[in-house]
């Protein structure tokens, strides 16, 4: 059997980290866009597979029901399987079951159950509620002789959300666990088992950095073949820029623009180090006014005048005379560390040592 296996679309997320402007709209609509990319994929496949969130939140646009009928029934024969999620749990008002889909579109009820599709066994289940504690996969065995496939939300090694624990994997029989929740692409074979979490398909934050996409399958007697898709249209990244040395706005941007890939992108942008130079901010935005989305952090500091600093009253000044009557130049930089942790202690400053 080939098929298409994908998760964590989370249609509908309202990317509240792109308040102002278009672009949060612009995402959500890409959402839907690359939802039908992925129906392109499975074209001609036997199946595509979608284990939970395929919905964010219960609240759903009418154009994203439109979307997902008239994507799934273009597929004709090709099958479209749905285990829910955590995000979209097959509750009674649930659009899984209020929705118009055509006939070749099954999704799996609160209880396991077992179709065939070409010469395999998918089994699958759906979350009832939001939070499932008890693991869906506990005492499960396939039937021997037979390619299998199952089909669920759940945290592989976790403690939540379906947890599924090594053995119970192991023992299960199944030749593929088409899974779904983790938002970052892995493979893990478990006895004979593959475990594959495709991803989610869009970065919908600096949490969910680079490629994203799906997972193209087959399952033969002979055993798994699994291939990587990227299907994302842009691509979230976080590009750290040292100060240190620069002394103009131009050569930090320059610096900054060294790293960057593609406009249509979203960049968290964190400069660091340190330097004379104070990064002004909206004029660093600015330079990228044409990329899709930039967000500037700075994290720099300002060289510590040692001889100043000792001249205060209280316990900065104290603190300094102390660093200043021990430091030698042997040690100038680790006094010039140690100073640097201290003076950001007294700032109630969280210090993270390295």
């Amino acid at each position: 059997m080939r098929f298409i296996h994908c998760a964590d679309l989370h249609l509908d997320t309202p990317f509240s980290g792109l308040s102002g402007g278009s672009s949060a709209e612009i995402r959500q609509a890409e959402l839907r866009q690359t939802f039908l990319s992925i129906v392109e994929l499975a074209r001609g496949t036997d199946a595509l597979i979608i284990s939970g969130d395929l919905f964010d939140q219960d609240a759903v646009e009418p154009e994203t029901i439109r979307t997902l009928t008239r994507g799934f029934a273009s597929l004709g024969e090709t099958r479209v399987l749905i285990a829910a999620g955590n995000h979209d749990p097959l509750v009674e008002k649930s659009y899984y079951r209020l929705a118009a889909f055509s006939p070749n579109v099954h999704i799996f009820g609160p209880e396991l159950e077992r179709v065939t599709v070409a010469d395999c066994d998918i089994y699958g289940i759906s979350f009832r509620q939001m939070n499932q504690t008890e693991s869906l996969l506990a005492g499960f065995c396939a039937d021997a002789g037979r390619p299998s496939v199952m089909v669920m939300h759940g945290n592989l090694g976790g403690q939540d959300y379906n947890p599924l624990m090594r053995e119970a994997v192991e023992t299960s029989g199944l030749s593929y666990l088409a899974l779904g929740h983790v938002h970052s692409h892995s493979e893990v074979k478990l006895g004979q088992t593959l475990c594959v979490y495709p991803g989610c398909p869009e970065g919908r934050g600096f949490d969910e950095l680079g490629a994203k996409g799906v997972v193209s399958a087959e399952v033969t007697e002979a055993g798994v073949k699994t291939a990587f898709v990227p299907v994302c249209r842009r691509r979230y990244y976080e590009i750290t820029t040292d100060i240190t040395g620069l002394v103009t706005q131009e050569e930090l941007i320059g610096a900054i623009k060294a790293q960057l890939l593609e406009k249509q992108d979203l960049y968290k942008i964190v400069i660091t180090g340190e330097a004379e130079l104070v990064p002004r901010t909206e004029v660093i935005k600015e330079a990228f006014a044409d990329f899709f989305f930039v967000k500037i952090y700075d994290r720099t500091k300002r060289p510590i005048d040692l001889e100043a600093l000792s001249g205060e009253p209280g316990l900065r000044g104290l603190f300094a005379r102390k660093i200043a009557e021990r430091r030698s130049e042997e040690a100038d930089a680790l006094y010039n560390k140690a100073l640097s942790y201290g003076l950001s202690a007294m700032a109630g400053e969280k210090v993270k040592l390295r």
